[in-house]
């Protein structure tokens, strides 16, 4: 599982590097994380499966709103649906709200670099690289999951 952990943390990596120079999530990286999340889910067999099921399909109804308004981009909230595969019902209530809290501090920092840059129009154009927030706070909480299970 400390592989899996490694990988989904190489993966990570990656998302957030493309998510911050090019605002855009490769929907291979994505599927990867997605496949490496769904492994885990079933090695880490803390609650049963059709929970992170469940809320993986929650976020992405959810997300297909947020999408629609123009909060969240589709590489984020495919994101996290492949991470919410490893959460039970309080653990994503959990994930949610820490990455919200990150996700509000990379948008401090982006406001305040637009402050010093007066790139005020370059963040409205390309947006706000939520994709930190999400892979960060994801696999963090996933690998607490690992290493709970690990007796670590």
């Amino acid at each position: 599982m400390f592989l899996l952990l490694s990988i989904l943390a190489a993966i990570a990596v990656n998302i957030i590097i493309s998510d911050i120079k090019d605002r855009k999530i490769s929907n291979n990286w994505v599927l990867l994380n997605f496949a490496v999340c769904l492994l885990l889910a079933l090695l880490l067999d803390v609650f049963p499966i059709w929970q992170g099921m469940v809320v993986s399909l929650v976020t992405f109804v959810i997300g297909l709103g947020l999408f629609r308004f123009k909060i969240f981009g589709a590489g984020d909230i495919k994101l996290l649906m492949g991470y919410s595969l490893c959460f039970s019902f309080p653990l994503a209530l959990t994930n949610l709200i820490e990455f919200l809290l990150v996700g509000g501090v990379v948008v401090v920092v982006q406001l305040g670099w637009a402050y010093i840059t007066a790139g005020f129009t370059e963040l409205k154009k390309h947006g706000v690289p939520y994709g930190i927030a999400i892979a960060s706070v994801s696999v963090f909480n996933i690998g607490c999951l690992v290493f709970e299970k690990a007796g670590l």
